[in-house]
């Protein structure tokens, strides 16, 4: 004699159903919004109006091809960030270079699941490089001088850079790209340099550059000539902190990673 299923079965069977039907289709477009991002741009992309797919990607699931050819990463970037802070004597001690790059991938290194913030100088750095290289001659000597003496520093390198850039549209709107790429980077070095060396870093300084790899043909030579550094010329800075920043939580993290990098010798200030 069959067994007749509870009612209870009877009646979670249409829940599993829909739930088992929206896990298929969240999967699907997954899948679908996948291979939007990571093939060629096309007008594809206009299937998913406005900026969904953008917000669908990033900041979990973006990816890329650039690691295979014909176009594949070829060069690293490399933040590096150092202080001026108060000395012995009421004098000002500069302190040395500490590499953020290679703090973040010491978080990365042997570890299966790294954590997210273990690219985030890297990036930054790439996408201050790429808005400092968009930059007019005059634009770039800007960057190059030193804005860091009163709270108004930021105000008046913005002005400077729109100046230099002498009514030309595409100047303009580069030096636009720029000034926002500084805002982050200089947020970003701000923490950094509070992590290492405290509350009373009075201003800062970082060094941001290119460095291609080994070029192929060179790959078996025992000591290939290294390439070179193609660096932002960036002058001191003051001090920037964007809403909703928390310096603890960064210092208490990166802080480890410093230990895990072998720099902590750095940060003592003689």
């Amino acid at each position: 004699m069959p067994i007749n299923p509870k009612p209870s079965a009877l009646k979670r069977r249409p829940v599993v159903r829909a739930v088992m039907v929206l896990l298929a289709l969240v999967t699907a477009f997954h899948v679908f919004a996948q291979l939007l991002w990571i093939a060629p741009a096309s007008q594809l992309r206009v299937l998913i109006p406005g900026d969904f797919l953008t917000s669908w990607q990033i900041p979990y699931f973006g990816q890329s091809w650039s690691v295979f050819a014909p176009d594949p990463i070829n060069g690293n970037y490399v933040f590096k960030v150092r202080a001026l802070v108060p000395g012995t004597a009421d004098e000002t001690v500069q302190t040395q270079w500490i590499d953020a790059t290679d703090a973040e991938y010491a978080a990365a290194k042997h570890n299966l699941l790294p954590p997210r913030g273990a690219s985030l100088a890297a990036e930054q750095a790439t996408k201050y490089k790429n808005a400092f290289d968009e930059l007019n001659e005059d634009q770039q000597a800007v960057v190059a001088d030193h804005f860091w003496s009163g709270s108004d520093w930021k105000v008046r390198l913005e002005n400077a850079l729109l100046k230099a850039a002498d009514g030309d549209p595409d100047a303009v709107t580069h030096a636009n790209v720029f000034i926002t790429a500084n805002a982050f980077t200089d947020a970003y070095a701000t923490q950094v340099a509070r992590a290492a060396w405290g509350d009373d870093v009075q201003s800062i300084q970082f060094d941001i550059y290119r460095q291609n790899i080994t070029p192929f043909a060179e790959r078996h030579e025992a000591h290939p000539t290294p390439q070179p550094k193609q660096r932002a010329a960036t002058g001191w800075r003051g001090l920037f902190v964007m809403p909703d920043q928390d310096p603890h939580d960064f210092a208490a993290t990166f802080d480890q990673w410093l230990d895990a990098s072998g720099q902590h010798d750095k940060t003592e200030v003689r």
